[in-house]
């Protein structure tokens, strides 16, 4: 495609792993790197409704075709703004000048973030697997643990969980762990403390840090954010 925009590409368009519905992904961070402080520069993919905008979708059903059955989709806690980047890159993709499509190449030697946003477990484990092997380094996490045909993001991606006994099934299936805290509670044992978070004083990046590359750590963090009060534990 002529006069693309260099800083993405698309990976992958096509139907959703949770429920067949249309969806494109798409890296970007190639000619500038994210401006967010926490993750650094990696590459990040956003795994998104092809046919509806992202705000719109994740205020809808549609949004469970890359989410799932998210609670923080559910309960209104979700961290990502869906009006911003999502929208941006998506809005580039489907009405701009569009993206390139992506060579395994591209990701040689990156950091690559997966699932900025959405659930990488929506994506074919073929998307993943041909490049995964390139990179230097990832992050992810996924909400959809539990499903068979998310097992092959064990030992790729961190597990979310939302309660101790997420985490404990979590780990007891062999999964790394990445649990978000309400605010107040303390670190369940076996568990290492965000390094990036606000409360840890922004120590590194998620890039620098590299726990979350879901083979080496059980993490938590303390929610943050506006909607911070809403995550509780029953």
């Amino acid at each position: 495609m002529a006069n693309t925009n260099p800083n993405g590409r698309v990976l992958y368009t096509g139907p959703s792993m949770l429920d067949g519905a249309p969806i494109v992904v798409i890296a970007t961070g190639f000619d500038e790197k994210s401006a967010n402080a926490k993750t650094g520069g990696m590459i990040q993919t956003w795994i998104l409704r092809a046919d509806v905008p992202p705000h719109h979708a994740y205020k809808g059903e549609e949004g469970e075709s890359v989410c799932g059955q998210c609670p923080h989709k559910l309960n209104g806690t979700c961290y990502v703004q869906w009006y911003r980047a999502p929208l941006s890159v998506w809005n580039c993709w489907h009405h701009g000048k569009g993206y390139a499509m992506a060579e395994p190449s591209d990701f040689d030697g990156v950091q690559l973030r997966l699932g900025s946003a959405g659930d990488p477990a929506a994506v074919p484990a073929e998307v993943w697997a041909q490049i995964l092997p390139r990179v230097a380094g990832r992050t992810g996490y996924t909400h959809q643990w539990r499903k068979p045909f998310a097992a092959h993001l064990r030992g790729v991606v961190q597990a979310s969980c939302d309660t101790l006994a997420d985490l404990s099934a979590a780990r007891s299936a062999g999964w790394n762990t990445f649990t978000v805290l309400p605010v107040g509670v303390a670190d369940p044992t076996g568990t290492v403390h965000c390094a990036a978070s606000a409360e840890r004083g922004a120590k590194t990046s998620c890039a620098q840090c590299g726990l979350c590359d879901g083979s080496r750590a059980h993490v938590v963090i303390t929610a943050h954010g506006a909607s911070a009060k809403k995550v509780v534990w029953q």
